[in-house]
């Protein structure tokens, strides 16, 4: 491996601190016999492994408990490291790699837990509209008042009255009258009607 290969501990347990790569092959992890040595819990025993391939440089997981992360994408296969790549060893560990002869620069992308999805703002629905104000029937109007008939008129129908009664008192007059001096046949009439006739005045 070229000589100036390293690694940047941009978070961890030595945050700055610079590794580096002057090995063909290279162990990450918390045991002490690493080449790159990392005391943190989130790290293995034997976490990762980087390797020379010709010019080209390949990190590989070792079957680590939390998982070895390039640019955010957990590896399950060997990754060929580019220049700015972030290695993340678990949730606490973030690693920059600078390739032979690139200059430490800024870390194109940091890894870091998933943003949670943006969740759509909530709009309270409108209040239910107010009832309508309350408004008190009229109130009820008062009974026509009838003037009373004048005297004249009141005169008038009695009048009347007693002249109809007079009529009617001569109709009934007239009427027994009229049963009293009629003739036989008139009652032979009746009779023959099927009238009863209770007793005959002739």
């Amino acid at each position: 491996m070229s000589n100036d290969s390293r690694l940047v501990m941009n978070q961890g347990p030595q945050p700055g601190q610079t590794f580096m790569i002057d090995k063909d092959l290279v162990t990450l992890g918390r045991d002490p016999s690493s080449e790159l040595v990392i005391n943190d819990p989130q790290a293995s025993r034997q976490h990762a492994r980087i390797t020379r391939r010709g010019n080209l440089e390949v990190i590989e997981d070792l079957g680590s408990t939390n998982g070895t992360f390039v640019n955010g994408v957990r590896l399950t296969d060997p990754h060929t490291l580019t220049n700015g790549d972030v290695i993340g060893l678990g949730d606490s560990i973030r690693l920059t790699y600078y390739g032979s002869g690139a200059s430490m620069m800024a870390p194109t992308e940091v890894l870091g837990e998933p943003t949670a999805p943006l969740r759509p703002s909530y709009t309270p629905p409108p209040p239910p509209p107010a009832p309508p104000a309350y408004t008190p029937p009229p109130p009820p109007s008062a009974p026509p008042v009838y003037a009373s008939p004048p005297v004249e008129e009141k005169k008038k129908s009695k009048l009347w009255i007693g002249c109809g009664c007079l009529v009617l008192v001569l109709i009934c007059v007239a009427l027994v009258i009229f049963l009293w001096y009629a003739p036989e046949s008139f009652w032979l009439t009746l009779q023959n009607w099927g009238i009863p006739i209770p007793t005959m005045p002739f």
